[in-house]
């Protein structure tokens, strides 16, 4: 449910895991919003929001120090957050149990699926 609240989102980083605020929606008005990096005005829903280095074009991309211009094949590149800039493509294979034990309490989890992926 959390994630169909616009301005919330699951925190695994917390123990334990719950619903939380969004930082940037926090911040209720542009001078505010504009004042935080990693948050950014979206004039179009006048609020803040997280802002999303993908769609920055290439010269605000590369003069924010959150953002990284990668190039994929020049002349053509794109904007990505600076802590996977660099980061190859790479897939991950996750192989779950999915017996009847998964739909249990497991500690303070009241689901198996939620404590392997809090823990993932």
């Amino acid at each position: 449910q959390c994630d169909k609240i616009e301005d919330c989102h699951w925190n695994p980083s917390i123990s334990p895991a719950m619903c939380v605020e969004k930082p940037c929606a926090k911040l209720k008005d542009e001078p505010t919003c504009e004042a935080d990096s990693d948050c950014a005005w979206d004039k179009d829903r006048t609020k803040c929001v997280e802002k999303d280095c993908n769609k920055l074009e290439k010269c605000d991309c590369v003069e924010d120090e959150k953002c990284y211009w990668k190039v994929e094949q020049p002349p053509q590149g794109s904007c990505r957050k600076v802590t996977y800039g660099e980061c190859p493509t790479l897939d991950v294979v996750m192989i779950l149990d999915g017996s009847g034990s998964m739909s249990q309490n497991f500690g303070r989890h009241p689901h198996g699926f939620y404590a392997l992926m809090e823990m993932v």
